[in-house]
């Protein structure tokens, strides 16, 4: 066997070692983002069972009634959560932690500001798959409802979807509910707009 084509056997070799390489780096890669998926949605799904067993009987909500009011909140797994986010039409049913600025934002979303009883309450999330991740289609006139710790219902309807640069541009704008994550498709946040039904 001359040199030459040892020389060749041996390249071989080395980038098929190489490429075995990357690819068992790929497969992990994969597995873990698979995994965390997974762990979030086990997580999500988690609280969301320990909120049922808390939250009474569901009762359609007076607005009105409850301006001023502070929002109750509950802790599970050591965070506090506000209540429940829920969107039939893409199979959403979401814990929304009470406060954005020390909530675990990559599991669950979180009240960034206001609150369902004032009619300003914001509440953000990540684009992730189990989160936000319809927010890039959202329709106008999609259903939404938050339900509180005590069991009462608030009903919306989205009425508007824009975009922002940054999250300040966020907080601008009289509806009565709000939901942003970060657009998958661009740079900017996607922002959904949503008033009370009947309002």
């Amino acid at each position: 066997m001359d040199k030459k084509h040892v020389f060749n056997v041996r390249k071989l070799i080395i980038g098929l070692t190489i490429a075995f390489g990357v690819l068992l780096i790929a497969g992990a890669v994969v597995l873990a983002v698979a995994q965390a998926d997974f762990t979030d949605k086990q997580t999500a799904a988690d609280v969301v069972s320990a909120m049922d067993a808390i939250i009474p009987a569901r009762r359609k909500a007076v607005p009105e009634s409850h301006y001023g009011e502070n929002m109750p909140s509950s802790e599970i797994r050591g965070e506090d959560f506000v209540g429940l986010l829920e969107i039939d039409a893409y199979g959403i049913r979401l814990p929304v932690a009470s406060d954005w600025q020390y909530a675990d934002k990559e599991r669950f979303p979180a009240l960034y500001s206001g609150s369902v009883y004032d009619r300003n309450a914001i509440i953000g999330g990540s684009n992730g798959k189990e989160q936000f991740s319809f927010i890039d289609e959202i329709d106008i006139g999609t259903e939404i409802r938050f339900i509180d710790l005590y069991g009462r219902e608030f009903q919306y309807e989205v009425s508007m979807v824009n975009h922002a640069d940054a999250l300040k541009s966020i907080e601008s704008g009289e509806e009565h509910l709000t939901l942003f994550a970060p657009s998958a498709m661009t740079s900017k946040y996607v922002i959904v707009r949503c008033r009370l039904q009947g309002m």
